[in-house]
């Protein structure tokens, strides 16, 4: 990279100049996880828009497997120069709780770039199941002697550890019934094969509109736009819970101050864009344009707020 020497009032044009200026022939971001999933439609929207804006093309590749980690480690080894980035959630900084052999530090070994968008998690039930509301499904846990069965698209993930969360707080009786990927587990659940379960919005927000699910909660503390009219925990008296999926662009820790500023000034422009809003909502994501130290800040905060309950609930996902 060239340094430029020029007046201080000139600081923040030669930062975000540089955007355009860093060595890469291309940009390539891994998303590590199989194509067509969210993620990996978020990531191809934000790259096809940030092309024109940094003026280089940019490439989407899929590494899937071992949970994320395989992807995530290719970012990690990468030369930190801006020209290799990662698409994937804060909620990776839970894993050296949930990995006894995880081979990386996701706090120490990545630099959080910025944000792309948050999928909420849903409470929802079973069109038969006589509870309307949070307190209303506690209340029922408790009448059973067996409780309620819960689904999720996997064990260990943040929607499972959010009912295990709210079970812990609330006294309620809550049973994980584990299946491997949301089809199967929305499906039983639309069947009352189950009686309530805890997804990424995207994955049910179709059935809550419809009627055929019912909607008892956004597990955050703020509603979210995509479901206006859905009562978050906080509101139902659990306050505190954050259990929307955080997915955020990465760079290898390491890489230059100024790199990273200035993807991040033209990130939140993508983020920003309304239009790009509106394609998020099909996929059950609420955009965030935030800065790197915010996103920094929150990759560490899910890490504080989950790690504590995969080890009471001593989950290991290898």
């Amino acid at each position: 990279m060239r340094l430029l020497v020029v007046p201080v009032a000139l600081g923040l044009a030669t930062t975000l100049s540089l955007a355009a200026d860093f060595d890469c022939p291309r940009v390539t971001v891994i998303v590590p996880y199989p194509a067509g999933g969210a993620a990996d439609v978020a990531g191809r929207l934000i790259a096809e828009r940030l092309e024109p804006l940094l003026k280089k093309s940019v490439l989407i590749e899929n590494r899937a497997g071992a949970t994320g980690n395989i992807g995530t480690a290719a970012v990690v080894n990468a030369k930190p120069d801006g020209c290799t980035l990662l698409v994937n959630a804060a909620v990776i900084a839970t894993f050296p709780a949930s990995f006894s052999r995880l081979g990386y530090d996701p706090v120490k070994d990545l630099a959080p770039i910025g944000g792309i968008g948050v999928t909420p998690t849903l409470l929802v039930a079973a069109k038969s199941v006589p509870a309307d509301d949070l307190k209303g499904l506690v209340e029922l846990s408790r009448q059973k002697p067996d409780g309620l069965s819960f689904s999720t698209a996997g064990y260990g993930l943040l929607q499972h550890l959010a009912v295990e969360e709210i079970a812990q707080r609330a006294g309620a009786r809550f049973v994980h019934v584990v299946y491997k990927g949301g089809a199967q587990a929305s499906t039983d659940l639309l069947t009352a094969r189950v009686e309530f379960g805890s997804f990424a919005a995207g994955s049910v927000i179709q059935f809550v509109k419809t009627g055929q699910l019912k909607p008892l909660g956004v597990i955050q503390e703020t509603r979210s736009a995509l479901v206006p009219d859905v009562p978050t925990t906080a509101e139902q008296g659990l306050p505190g819970l954050h259990a929307g999926v955080h997915f955020m662009l990465y760079a290898p820790a390491g890489t230059p101050a100024d790199v990273v500023a200035s993807l991040n000034a033209e990130l939140n422009k993508v983020v920003g864009d309304p239009a790009l809003k509106e394609r998020f909502a099909t996929i059950g994501f609420d955009p965030t344009a935030i800065s790197a130290q915010q996103a920094t800040a929150i990759m560490r905060k899910t890490g504080d707020d989950w790690a504590p309950v995969i080890k009471r609930l001593n989950i290991k996902l290898d």
